[in-house]
């Protein structure tokens, strides 16, 4: 009996032994399971991670502003591309110090005051207007500081507000001019009317002059946008024509020959009204300042590549001092001269403008008293353009 309880006990144990044995086989795989899952969970939010901070630093790396990354004590450990171009740190490893006091003053305070710090700087020798911002960091201690190059924010402000100024100058004249004409006009309707007839021509001059003066303001402000830009295959030689039959009149009162070396088709790519208007003030100017009896030269033509519009006369020329400022918006050689002569200031400026607009070069040489020579390039259109222009 006692053999027969020996041999169960020894068969329960064996069973039990069996079963813990399986039991931990299986605990075993489930923990590995729960381990590789566990791995690849942590593996794929490792990877979105990654590929998350990869795609903020491409964005940062993209943007026109720089970001810089500074610890407690003030020392670079990130700079992006635009940071780095901004400072001037260079392509390698970054310096121990930030080269610019401006930037470490501003950093300074936002870490001081445990806010945002804003603050408008220059830097030199590059003239260049950083507007920055600096931002406290948490975790780990730091400062991050964005830059804005707002140098040219700046100076064109400075532009539009200088041309402001000097258009509101420009237009007192000619609106007291006929203010004051119109009273002597009325004083002496009665009692001179002959003094009133000639009062009333330079009334009818002052507004002609205002007329113009508007014209070119209105013409100036469309060019400075590109969007006005309708851009087709133009023939500029026909365009050039036009504009001398438009000056004919004005050049023959004052006895001008006119010289016309006009290939039959210089095709460019542009506006057909804006490079008529670049004509017009190249051609008005020519006669303008030439004296009676002189001479104008219209040249129009190809040139390898480019399309060569050239106007010469015999006038009064530019002096050197003066050459490099005569493209300026209400700049002139001889301000009364040109206010005689009916000129706002403005002509050379829109051809600069239309010039630059279509991709070209705009060149001058003028020698005083000896006339004046400008010349356009612009690029010219291939041979298939000019075919299919002329069917």
């Amino acid at each position: 009996m006692t053999e027969v309880l020996l041999a169960a006990a020894c068969l329960a144990l064996a069973g039990a032994l069996i079963y813990l044995r399986g039991n931990l086989k299986f605990q075993e795989a489930e923990v590995r399971r729960l381990q590789d899952a566990e791995q690849q969970r942590v593996e794929l939010e490792l990877t979105t991670l990654e590929r998350e901070q990869r795609r903020s630093g491409e964005i940062l790396e993209r943007m026109d502003e720089g970001v810089l990354v500074l610890d407690e004590a003030l020392v670079p450990i990130k700079a992006t591309a635009a940071a780095r171009a901004l400072l001037h740190l260079g392509q390698g490893r970054l310096p121990a110090r930030v080269p610019s006091e401006e930037v470490l003053s501003v950093a300074r305070r936002a870490l001081s005051t445990q806010g945002p710090t804003e603050q408008t700087i220059s830097l030199w020798p590059a003239q260049s207007t950083l507007r920055i911002r600096a931002l406290p960091l948490e975790d780990p201690a730091g400062v991050a500081v964005l830059f804005q190059d707002v140098t040219e924010e700046l100076r064109t402000m400075r532009i539009r507000r200088q041309f402001v100024a000097n258009a509101s100058h420009e237009l007192k004249s000619p609106v007291a001019s006929l203010q004051a004409l119109g009273e002597a006009i009325g004083e002496a309707a009665r009692d001179d009317p002959e003094t009133a007839i000639k009062f009333a021509a330079k009334l009818t001059y002052e507004t002609e002059r205002l007329s113009r003066l508007i014209a070119d303001l209105l013409d100036l402000s469309k060019l400075e946008d590109p969007i006005n830009l309708a851009a087709r295959d133009t023939n500029l030689t026909a365009v050039g024509r036009r504009q001398l039959a438009e000056i004919h009149a004005a050049a023959q009162a004052k006895d001008l020959s006119i010289v016309e070396r006009l290939e039959s088709a210089v095709l460019v790519r542009g506006d057909e009204q804006q490079l008529g208007l670049m004509l017009r003030n190249l051609l008005d100017n020519a006669v303008k300042y030439t004296p009676d009896g002189g001479a104008v030269s219209v040249e129009i033509f190809c040139d390898g590549s480019d399309a060569v519009a050239r106007v010469s006369d015999t006038g009064i020329g530019i002096p050197l001092n003066a050459q490099s400022r005569v493209f300026e918006r209400f700049f002139r050689v001889d301000k009364d001269r040109s206010r005689s002569s009916g000129g706002t200031g403005l002509g050379l400026s829109i051809v600069k403008h239309v010039v630059e607009l279509h991709g070209g070069y705009l060149g001058l040489e003028s020698q005083l008293g000896e006339g004046s020579t400008f010349t356009v390039r612009l690029p010219a259109l291939g041979e298939r353009s000019l075919r299919s222009v002329a069917s």
